[in-house]
């Protein structure tokens, strides 16, 4: 017979969960060395993610320029995107990233299960504002200090931490 422990842990690991990851683009990695710390550290989540056997997509691999118009818009295709998403984990720091942190705080559906992640030294200003006001509709909002977090790992445990809850819960449902 099994423990209570054994089948927990197997219906866990049998959830496998669609997640978002946004933040600075990775298609071409920068020269600058915090963007490509930024841009290795969303490969590295990616990666973690799909190694558990999640399927995990960046806005990149899933928005199609070739559709007909109006339909063919980033804006609203990722509006579309989101909602079909169960976990959203956005990286603020680029011009991309912040419009989809916007997009985040305009709909509860969407902040709900989105975690935003921004860099302490911002914490004014409207990116923050953004992050503040996804909170408010349910969004997880942490600060990181750069380069800190990024090399011992804090953003990775606090995602692994949030696509684990997020497993009990469906678990549970």
């Amino acid at each position: 017979m099994s423990t209570v422990t054994n089948l927990i842990n197997a219906g866990l690991k049998a959830i496998k969960l669609n997640i978002l990851v946004f933040g600075p683009q990775v298609a071409t990695l920068s020269t600058d060395p915090r963007t490509l710390n930024l841009q290795n550290k969303r490969i590295q989540i990616r990666q973690e993610l799909e190694n558990l056997g999640h399927n995990v997509k960046y806005a990149e691999d899933v928005v199609d320029p070739n559709l007909p118009s109006p339909q063919n818009n980033a804006y609203l295709q990722e509006i579309v995107i989101m909602a079909e998403y169960d976990l959203i984990f956005n990286i603020v720091d680029s011009p991309g990233s912040i419009a989809e942190a916007g997009l985040i705080a305009s709909r509860q559906n969407l902040s709900q299960k989105a975690s935003l992640f921004l860099d302490s030294q911002f914490n004014a200003g409207f990116p923050a504002e953004t992050c503040r006001h996804a909170q408010f509709l349910g969004a997880d909002f942490n600060t990181y200090t750069y380069p800190t977090d990024l090399v011992d790992c804090n953003l990775l445990t606090f995602i692994l931490a949030r696509v684990s809850k997020a497993q009990l819960v469906k678990l549970i449902s």
